[in-house]
């Protein structure tokens, strides 16, 4: 009994001291351990809430919750502070040329409704790459690496990776609520292969696809195509292409054509979509989105047996042809100020004795990345056609678009380069004058190009004086 009422002791002084703390105010301030306290309404909230919520239906998930991401894998919440710029970036170069393309009743009915981000890669074991990004059941887009964000210009990757992911993703989306044509995989069946990883770069490359990654399975083929296509741009997709053998360019051509098809049955015009990406690449400073960029690259050509020594470096443009009587400037419009230094060419080309000589085009041919090689096409008064070559040096700066021309060493000692270039040397003083006499800015021109022919026309403008330029078709 003694034993009982000690028991019962101790119990009414265990209720008693419990009661006391149910009354009793704590002065603790919760935030201090959890500043991501999912009961506030921060202002995060409220920018994601006006931006997303509010404008999309889109809810962009960021508190670390591990139903999102499985039991098998891996991976660190977010920092705070890279929610914010990592969702502005999904606004400006993703959400938002969509709906200027294909209308805010595509983009409002199509786009995911759930965005999850993660600050690390999702990892499953020590030996799996980290994944980067996933989509599930048409509506949701993970985001992984949130913590890699740095803003520009160092985070200019980071950017164009989360490009890379999200629309490799919602290609996923999409072929999720409507089918992959039944033709693609056609394309590349017998060329797909398991592992990925045991396909290097080249091998994909030869064989048709965008990267290792799409030799892996048709689904992620069609995934990586249009990704590919819209962040790296046409020029990317046709040097890659150009690279290839034979029948892989013929692969990636019927690949392109089969995606631009597919967007069309959504009532998407590829092309007007793929040019707003690259404006978006352009205006963040993506390098590899510029017309500079591409005339000072060049790519050494796979062919197989490799030879030894292997070949030389090929720049990507073969040339880019002038022609002022073309449709295209009839369509697209020209500059009076370089209008006036090509006439005056052209007319002192025609009163060269005896019986004249008429210029059918100049065309601007890149032997290699430090040089151009402008080649007057011209036709004497018994019709017979010539071409007088003249040798240029360029010296590009890629970050600028800066382009400089110096004369250079002649390329040959035929006829074009000699006797032809000595009959025409004074009469297209004015334009090698103009060239060696200005500092230009290349870029994809002219500025009212349609999508059809974005970055299939490319030019130059006088520094500073935009108005004063000059362009043409480029040829690989």
């Amino acid at each position: 009994m003694k034993n009982l009422n000690k028991l019962l002791t101790i119990f009414v002084l265990l209720a008693t001291l419990s009661a006391c703390r149910k009354t009793e105010v704590l002065n603790v301030d919760y935030s201090t351990f959890n500043a991501d306290n999912p009961t506030t309404n921060t202002p995060l909230d409220q920018w994601l809430g006006t931006n997303f919520l509010d404008a999309y239906n889109i809810e962009v998930i960021y508190r670390y919750n591990r139903y999102y991401h499985g039991n098998s894998a891996n991976v660190t919440p977010s920092k705070l502070e890279n929610i914010q710029p990592t969702m502005q970036i999904v606004l400006d170069g993703f959400i938002n040329p969509y709906r200027k393309v294909a209308g805010e009743v595509f983009t409002k009915k199509y786009m995911p409704k759930e965005w999850v981000l993660f600050g690390s890669y999702q990892y499953d074991d020590a030996n799996a790459p980290g994944v980067a990004g996933t989509a599930a059941a048409g509506r949701r887009i993970t985001l992984y690496g949130v913590n890699d964000y740095k803003p520009l210009p160092a985070g200019q990757f980071y950017a164009w990776d989360r490009h890379r992911i999200m629309h490799h993703e919602f290609g996923h989306i999409l072929n999720q609520i409507i089918d992959i044509p039944t033709d693609f995989e056609a394309i590349s069946r017998g060329f797909y292969k398991q592992p990925y990883t045991s396909t290097p770069t080249d091998s994909a490359r030869r064989n048709g696809f965008v990267s290792s990654y799409a030799s892996g399975v048709s689904t992620e083929d069609y995934a990586e195509t249009i990704s590919w296509l819209l962040i790296n741009g046409q020029v990317w997709y046709e040097d890659w292409a150009n690279f290839a053998n034979t029948a892989g360019k013929s692969r990636f051509i019927q690949k392109q054509s089969n995606v631009v098809n597919y967007f069309a049955t959504l009532g998407v015009n590829f092309k007007e979509l793929q040019r707003e990406v690259q404006k978006y690449m352009i205006g963040i400073g993506r390098n590899e989105s510029k017309f500079a960029y591409w005339l000072n690259k060049s790519r050494t050509p796979l062919i197989t047996p490799a030879p030894n020594p292997a070949p030389a470096p090929v720049p990507t443009f073969k040339s880019l042809t002038l022609n002022p009587t073309a449709d295209y400037y009839f369509k697209y419009g020209s500059s009076a100020s370089f209008k006036a230094v090509y006439d005056a060419m052209t007319a002192n080309v025609l009163a060269i004795a005896p019986g004249g000589r008429k210029v059918n085009f100049v065309r601007f041919d890149f032997p290699s990345t430090t040089s151009t090689t402008m080649v007057v096409n011209y036709t004497n008064s018994a019709g017979t056609t010539f071409n007088a070559k003249y040798a240029f040096n360029m010296a590009i700066t890629v970050a600028t678009g800066q382009i400089k021309f110096t004369v250079g060493t002649p390329g040959g000692t035929d006829g074009e380069w000699v006797a032809n270039a000595s009959t025409l040397a004074t009469a297209v003083k004015p334009l090698s004058d103009y060239l060696t006499g200005n500092t230009f800015v290349a870029d994809w021109l002219p500025v009212t190009v349609t999508a059809d022919d974005y970055m299939k026309f490319a030019g130059f403008s006088v520094l500073n004086a935009p108005t004063n330029y000059f362009y043409g078709p480029l040829a690989y």
